[in-house]
């Protein structure tokens, strides 16, 4: 069976109407067995449970079997993904019941294929009422007791209505037009209901049963990708399916119904017929194919970084500006090597052709190929064009790709994806979204995530959580609290460490001094370097943690990178400027590694660059040290970046050398030059480019630890796989 988005335009008589999912009661003993929910399809549709996932339970008489979603201690959200519906009207229809109606027992959530809640519908989040969240508060709705309630939530997604919803409860139309808690542009997929349960007392439940999920669309909208006329002869296996002219169909196939990792095979170039393609030679005895519909052309298809401008103009220019793709240096790790594939995966700030519209995006090289497939659009910030909303990526123990996008203060939340697959970016679903900026995760083997991010509580306070699961997380804990602070972290077989400046009145301009803190427990302890427990959170300058004064010395930081010497003693890449503006007022601008020996701190520097903004990375090898980033002047003087260079140090970086030039006579300065985790050739560096002065194009560029060979990611991409074209 294949499937598609609906897409077209406003709800109007005649429609038609669509079952995207029916549970039919949890009546079917093979799909609802009693006991754990399990993954897995229901016609449409397929569940994808929590962590620790709701149970299928006889309730009485009337209602038999029922998802049983019991509150934990820990959020737990089950999720039922459904085929994707673009415009019209979408209604969610259940029975519910909650065992106490004094405290929240569940929540109801519509999303988007990518993005945040859209609907949100709680139980006891206010006592004793139903609510729903109009983007800022929990507003009461209806009275609540702990009797089986007919639900029904009709959500608007075009005319005259959109963006709102309305609820009707025992077959009586309660409220009309509710807000969105997160609001969504025309044509947006819908294709997850998210049943949780959510910050309420241990041990209470509520009961969900006859789940139904419908769409009402137009006529002659509806596109469900059908599979004709299949054909198997001589070893291949072909199908037939109905194209649209000038619109592009990615097929794909799967070994595993009831869990599908979809892989991308072919792209089809629709021609407004019946076409036919034909697989030559089955993977694998059982195979299982779907044709999905693509974006329209701009969207993925090409690796296009985004151009920013902060528009704080001095008489040399912007603050910082041009091509940050791979901004900033407090969004880590952006790539990962993953040896047991072969595969560097990485993400990347994103955006549409022609427009500054940021996409975060997720990709992958396959290093036995040399290949690159199109890139995946994780999450679309929806109209915000600021690469501060960057992502990272790191990998779990079993290969699952992790994306922590980046928020800003509480005005814009972050959020959490995992792909649905291991060792894969072909899709992503929306594990959670929370209060968290430049999110650094880190996981550690036999622990899980400890995850260190930026909150807006205090100027740029300095927190960390954990998980073990990357589902279920921790409190909020505050690292540093002194005015606000930027950092940069790293982790060394269990220990993670994290270095950051404070900013002095909270004015980020007068960022300065270096404090260094370490934990090799999880976060249950911190200490400075030499192992000396401290008290966290840091609220006080002259902080045990403190490493170097450079505010008495009227000296700027400016954080790059964290690595570890051959014995685990950190090593940090920094640039310390006199000035924050552009312009040879900050001269000299030293980029510098502070070493810790074991004995006491040291430190060197490297060389000099014309911004504050020049960030590289730090490579560590059994015979030398090096330094990747743009410290030479580029096409576009006193801006942000420059060209790229490689400096070698081989006697523990006392001494540095210009070692290569990596790119020369470039049209655009290249900027913010970032190291994968477990970096392998040729993919062992990764910027971006663009000129700071303008709005330009940005492309994306790779290279190996030599700096012989870059290769530019393609901008436009009109095949599924393309070789990434190595430059002169």
């Amino acid at each position: 069976m294949v499937f598609a988005g609906l897409s077209g335009g406003a709800l109007a008589q005649p429609y038609q109407s669509l079952t995207l999912a029916d549970v039919d009661g949890f009546t079917d003993d093979t799909r609802y067995p009693l006991g754990p929910l399990l993954a897995g399809a229901h016609g449409s549709a397929w569940w994808m449970p929590a962590a620790q996932p709701a149970h299928i339970v006889v309730t009485d008489d009337l209602h038999g079997k029922a998802l049983r979603r019991s509150q934990t201690g820990t959020d737990q959200m089950d999720i039922l993904h459904f085929p994707a519906v673009s415009n019209g009207v979408l209604r969610i229809q259940f029975e519910a019941r909650a065992s106490t109606a004094a405290s929240r027992t569940l929540d109801i959530f519509l999303l988007p294929t990518t993005g945040g809640e859209t609907c949100l519908l709680s139980w006891g989040t206010v006592p004793d009422q139903l609510c729903y969240y109009d983007g800022t508060a929990w507003i009461p709705v209806h009275g609540l007791d702990t009797n089986w309630h007919r639900i029904e939530m009709i959500v608007h997604l075009s005319g005259p209505q959109f963006p709102g919803w309305d609820l009707q409860v025992d077959d009586t139309l309660l409220a009309t037009n509710l807000p969105w808690r997160n609001s969504h542009p025309p044509d947006t997929p819908y294709s997850r209901l998210r049943i949780g349960g959510i910050r309420g007392t241990s041990g209470t439940f509520a009961d969900v049963d006859n789940l139904v999920i419908t769409a009402e669309v137009l006529p002659g909208v509806v596109e469900e990708l059908k599979l004709v006329t299949p054909r198997l002869a001589d070893g291949q296996f072909s199908f037939a399916f109905a194209t649209k002219p000038q619109r592009e169909y990615v097929v794909q196939s799967a070994t595993n119904a009831a869990a599908p990792a979809w892989t991308p095979l072919d792209l089809v170039d629709g021609d407004g017929t019946e076409m036919r393609w034909t697989n030559p030679a089955p993977a694998a005895a059982m195979q299982f194919h779907r044709v999905a519909q693509q974006p329209p052309p701009g969207r993925a298809d090409g690796y296009r970084g985004i151009w920013f401008t902060l528009g704080q103009f001095s008489q040399y220019g912007d603050k910082y500006s041009g091509g940050l793709g791979t901004y900033t240096a407090n969004h880590l790790p952006l790539a990962v090597y993953a040896p047991a594939v072969n595969k560097t995966f990485f993400t990347y700030g994103g955006t549409v052709a022609g427009q500054r519209h940021l996409l975060i995006m997720a990709s992958v090289y396959d290093h036995a190929t040399g290949q690159v497939p199109r890139p995946t659009v994780v999450h679309d910030k929806n109209g915000v064009n600021d690469p501060h909303d960057n992502g990272s990526l790191t990998l779990d123990a079993a290969g699952y790709v992790w994306i922590f996008i980046s928020g800003r203060a509480r005005a814009r939340p972050g959020f959490i994806y995992r792909s649905r697959a291991p060792y894969s970016v072909a899709e992503f679903d929306l594990i959670q979204s929370d209060e968290i900026t430049y999110p650094q995760p880190w996981w550690v083997a036999g622990r899980g995530f400890l995850l260190l991010f930026t909150k807006y509580t205090a100027g740029r306070e300095l927190y960390w959580q954990t998980s073990a699961n990357g589902t279920n997380w921790s409190g909020h804990h505050k690292l540093a609290g002194l005015s606000g602070h930027y950092q940069v972290s790293g982790e060394y077989q269990g220990k993670i460490c994290t270095y950051f400046n404070r900013h002095p009145g909270g004015s980020v301009d007068k960022r300065t001094d270096l404090y260094f803190l370490q934990t090799t427990d999880f976060g249950e302890t911190w200490t400075t370097v030499d192992g000396t427990p401290v008290s966290v959170p840091v609220t006080t300058t002259n902080h045990p943690a403190r490493v170097f004064d450079y505010a008495s010395q009227g000296r700027l930081m400016y954080t790059c990178d964290l690595n570890f010497d051959a014995h685990g003693h950190p090593l940090l890449l920094y640039l310390t400027s006199r000035d924050h503006r552009p312009g040879p007022a900050g001269a000299p601008r030293e980029w510098t590694l502070a070493r810790w020996t074991g004995a006491q701190w040291l430190t060197h520097v490297i060389c000099q660059s014309d911004h504050n903004y020049d960030m590289g990375s730090l490579y560590v090898l059994a015979d030398r040290w090096v330094v990747i980033g743009p410290t030479q002047p580029g096409p576009q003087a006193w801006q942000t970046g420059g060209e790229m260079a490689l400096w070698t140090s081989d006697d523990l970086g006392a001494t540095w050398t210009l070692t290569r030039q990596i790119t020369t006579n470039s049209l655009y300065n290249h900027t913010y030059a970032r190291r994968p985790l477990n970096a392998a050739d040729p993919f062992s560096v990764f910027w971006a480019d663009g000129d700071p002065t303008q709005v330009t194009p940005s492309r994306l560029y790779f290279s190996n630890l030599e700096g012989t060979e870059v290769r530019q990611l393609p901008y436009v991409m009109p095949t599924l796989w393309a070789t990434p074209e190595r430059l002169p």
